[in-house]
């Protein structure tokens, strides 16, 4: 009987144990389908970098901040004018769009897709009606430093978030004297500055959905090459007395900006350089007022893309509603693919559309 019982509780416990490991096995099986068990069979580290990489959904770059991610981005008018250069902050736009104001002069109004980032920059200047339809048209928050009659309407009118530096000097912008110029091209401000400005202010800081992936864009070291074939410059004109060349450096990748034939470059000498440059030809005409106002036809037209060392022809819609997003597409007709990376856009008078040189040749 002893016997007995002995080798019956050795069975009952070889039982068990192999019911213990059909059990593992068929938990084992499940997990590796990946479905219900919230378990991966990924490296650790694998999924950290999941959970964290996150997309500048302004130049398609990875790193992006997770506190950014589905805020509205900040654009902010720059002076242009030769006292205002070389500009403070001049290589830390995610997007540069240049523009005329009035008399030849451009302005530019800087991008960025996190408030946080932004270094000092300036000088800030005042607004113009057509920048700020663009700004909208990226849902962006406005900022500036005074404006003209139209700009101010139009901002009244459309209930714009903006912050001005009209309204909120010595507390969101301050003036560097460093530079002996008038007082017009000493504004300046920065990330920490704006971001207590929105916070202050109550402004909406979560970008409506249909802007929240403006652009589509290759990945990160993937560029593409375009249609139109080799483009090592491009040049173009908004005045006589404001022209461009992007000059394509093999081994950056990237177009290096030379205005009026000399480098532009940011407060401290780094030259601009981006990976797109964007030639977007609009008509433009006077508004007939004795400050020289001018407007921009921002409903589109065509373009030419450059990236990559090469080129091809575009076109580009706004439409006629000034909250109307940007839109770019390729000759084909189809969504445009930006190479990932910052971009320079030039709203180009249409009238100097001829005026623009595309070289497949090295400069000497």
């Amino acid at each position: 009987m002893n016997g007995e019982k002995i080798i019956g509780n050795g069975a009952r416990a070889l039982c068990a144990a192999v019911l213990f490991l059909i059990t593992m096995a068929i938990g084992l099986s499940a997990c590796g389908k990946g479905e219900d068990s919230g378990i991966s069979t990924e490296p650790m580290g694998t999924q950290q970098a999941q959970k964290t990489e996150t997309v500048n959904p302004l130049t398609g770059l990875p790193g992006f901040s997770q506190a950014a991610v589905g805020k509205r981005p900040v654009a902010v008018m720059i002076n242009n004018a030769p006292a205002a250069r070389p500009q403070w902050g001049l290589c830390s736009p995610d997007i540069v769009l240049e523009g005329l104001a009035e008399g030849g002069v451009t302005r530019m109004m800087w991008l960025f897709a996190d408030v946080q980032s932004i270094p000092k920059i300036g000088s800030v200047r005042s607004a113009r009606h057509d920048f700020l339809e663009m700004a909208e048209g990226f849902d962006a928050i406005f900022v500036h430093w005074g404006g003209s009659v139209y700009a101010y309407d139009a901002i009244k009118q459309r209930s714009v978030d903006e912050i001005d530096g009209m309204s909120y000097s010595g507390s969101y912008f301050y003036r560097d004297h460093s530079r002996n110029v008038g007082m017009e091209h000493t504004g300046c401000t920065d990330g920490e500055r704006l971001a207590q400005a929105i916070e202050k202010l109550e402004l909406r800081q979560t970008a409506n959905q249909v802007y929240q992936a403006p652009f589509a864009f290759t990945e990160e070291g993937k560029p593409k090459g375009l249609s139109g074939g080799t483009c090592e410059s491009v040049a173009f004109s908004f005045s006589n007395a404001y022209t461009h060349t992007f000059r394509y450096d093999a081994d950056s990748g990237l177009y290096q900006n030379f205005m009026n034939g000399q480098p532009m470059t940011e407060d401290g000498g780094k030259q601009m350089a981006v990976t797109n440059v964007l030639v977007l030809y609009c008509p433009v005409k006077s508004l007939g007022d004795a400050s020289g106002c001018i407007d921009m036809d921002l409903t589109g037209g065509s373009g030419i893309y450059a990236s990559n060392g090469t080129q091809e022809p575009i076109t580009w819609k706004k439409g006629n509603t000034p909250s109307s997003p940007l839109k770019l597409y390729a000759a084909d007709g189809t969504v445009l693919t930006l190479n990932a990376g910052k971009s320079y856009i030039g709203l180009v008078p249409a009238d100097r559309q001829g005026n623009t040189i595309i070289s497949d040749k090295k400069e000497l």
